[in-house]
């Protein structure tokens, strides 16, 4: 497990509008909870990975290539799901989390999914319309988004100096249908598609992408990925990267 990253990565840049909006905060925010899935087609060793550029609007890493993801809303809590967490993910979640929460967290990364890329992680159910989130249009489709095959990662806290902070899990699922699925562009994220790894490290990244990057790269290299994750963060302006929970 990678605990040290290289300096070669690059430096965390801020735009003019994220530093003058960090500037009047009389402190830095408190991180919110926030996950993001890697989603992968095709062989382990060389795989198609869904990303997608943020637009210029955004006043949160504007311009950069990311992977789909944001916070988690209350409504992840109470939507019908189906299929579980490896014992291992749930191991790790639950660490930090109640069963519920752990679930809400990786069921965030599959709402964001469809709400940035226009496709829908789940299997084909009963329709019911009852919801008022975005599940409104899982269960529409006859939907029910589904937790099976989805593994953590990793984890990284947005460090203090930007307006805005994170306390974002990973995940990676692999799709393994025959055909890769149909992505669109949205109003989240722009130039949708399925990029190989070589293609992805000539896009526009975000330091904290390119770090999670490296990581997953080590992580598709294991047979059985080990008990715990990687795990970056700041503490008393130092930054510090080792595993959750400790390995």
């Amino acid at each position: 497990m990678i605990k040290h990253l290289s300096t070669s990565l690059g430096s965390s840049k801020l735009t003019k509008s994220e530093l003058s909006k960090r500037k009047i905060l009389d402190r830095a925010p408190r991180p919110r909870l926030a996950s993001t899935i890697v989603l992968i087609h095709g062989p382990r060793n060389n795989p198609k990975i869904l990303m997608g550029k943020r637009s210029i609007k955004h006043d949160f890493m504007p311009s950069v290539y990311v992977f789909p993801g944001g916070r988690v809303d209350r409504c992840d809590s109470y939507v019908k799901y189906t299929g579980e967490l490896s014992k291992r993910t749930e191991m790790i979640l639950e660490t930090a989390f109640t069963a519920r929460k752990a679930r809400a967290l990786v069921l965030a990364s599959i709402r964001e999914t469809y709400e940035e890329t226009s496709l829908m992680i789940g299997k084909n159910e009963s329709k019911n319309t009852t919801s008022k989130s975005t599940w409104n249009d899982f269960q529409k489709a006859g939907i029910t988004p589904s937790l099976d095959g989805i593994e953590v990662f990793g984890r990284a806290i947005t460090p203090p100096h930007r307006h805005k902070r994170f306390d974002a899990w990973f995940f990676i699922k692999n799709i393994k249908t025959q055909k890769i699925p149909d992505i669109s562009d949205t109003a989240e994220l722009q130039d949708v598609a399925w990029f190989t790894l070589e293609q992805i490290w000539e896009l526009n990244l975000q330091r904290a992408t390119k770090m999670m990057l490296k990581v997953l790269e080590e992580y598709l290299n294991y047979k059985s990925p080990p008990p715990y994750i990687f795990f970056s963060r700041n503490e008393s302006g130092k930054f510090i990267t080792d595993t959750y929970p400790k390995a």
